[in-house]
């Protein structure tokens, strides 16, 4: 039941995170590069404020592991950023359930572990609704929506198998994941610093005082906790745990989206029943993984056991 409930809480802070950058991004039309790389900032500096130790602690901005979850983090952020600038948190959070058949692929490649026959259900059912939400959308932004997801569900899968395995992600102390969570934020605004600067792209001119406060807002607010609760979810349920759980965000984020909407937040929604079932059916097919993979667990043994 705790496992379920960090799991569900992950979920629904990257929700709330995805519709209040939406919000912002519509509204202000902040520059999406800065007000990422602003809410790293800020949500790391806060999990190392209230974590902070000595000694020992600094090392892990020595760990390489610790740097590739901060440049996957990087790729992930602008890729998923650039198609909610396009579309809806609902369509982009289906479009994101390709994650669960990318790294069961990945293990299978890894560990030769194939997917049970009614997993292959599943994970069918999830392409399908894929496959036709892509259909519906416009023919200007359909194959940059569904490349751009694509590729950030290659980052997940990888992203999510380091953070199972990494060493300073095995602590069941709290203080020590807020500072892992911490450390991997800072270093993913660092490499988006880098990345920026090697382009010879100037930052000076973009800050405005309201873009740095609604950033910092959102990093400590939303950011934070959301990278502090998928790091334990992962640490608790497994990587494909956490992975398969990512099928609620999009009906969260539809709620979430929808109530913006109601109260004049958005002023325009994209949202469409057709969508709506098809989150659905990304969702029936989870459960019938979930499901299955929970059958072959043995006695005495965690999740973690059972899905990798």
């Amino acid at each position: 039941m705790k496992t379920i409930f960090i799991t569900v809480s992950a979920i629904l802070f990257w929700a709330l995170l995805s519709v209040v950058s939406r919000i912002l991004l519509v509204n202000y039309e902040f520059n999406p590069w800065l007000f990422s790389f602003l809410q790293l900032v800020a949500g790391g500096a806060a999990l190392l404020g209230i974590s902070l130790r000595r000694g020992a602690a600094w090392n892990s901005f020595n760990r390489t592991a610790t740097w590739v979850l901060g440049a996957l983090r990087v790729l992930s952020t602008a890729l998923y950023t650039s198609v909610l600038a396009a579309l809806s948190v609902l369509e982009a959070g289906i479009l994101g359930a390709v994650n669960l058949p990318v790294i069961a692929l990945v293990v299978w490649i890894l560990s030769k572990r194939r997917p049970r026959a009614p997993e292959w259900v599943g994970h069918a059912l999830i392409l399908l609704a894929v496959v036709l939400l892509t259909q519906g959308l416009e023919e200007g932004i359909r194959n940059t929506a569904l490349g751009l997801m694509g590729l950030n569900a290659i980052c997940v899968a990888a992203m999510n198998l380091i953070a199972e395995r990494h060493p300073e992600n095995s602590t069941d102390s709290p203080v020590g994941r807020a500072w892992f969570s911490g450390v991997v934020l800072v270093i993913t605004a660092a490499v988006f610093l880098a990345v920026r600067l090697l382009h010879g792209d100037g930052i000076a001119h973009l800050f405005d005082t309201p873009l740095v406060v609604a950033s910092i807002a959102v990093g400590v607010l939303l950011r934070a906790p959301a990278m502090f609760l998928a790091f334990w979810s992962i640490r608790a349920a497994g990587a494909q745990g956490y992975t398969a759980a990512i099928a609620l965000l999009p009906l969260f984020g539809m709620a979430f989206e929808q109530s913006s909407v109601w109260v004049g937040l958005l002023d325009v929604s994209r949202f469409q029943m057709t969508a709506a079932y098809l989150a659905v059916i990304a969702l029936a097919g989870t459960l019938i993984i979930l499901a299955a993979r929970s059958a072959h667990v043995l006695p005495g043994s965690g999740w973690r056991q059972g899905v990798g």
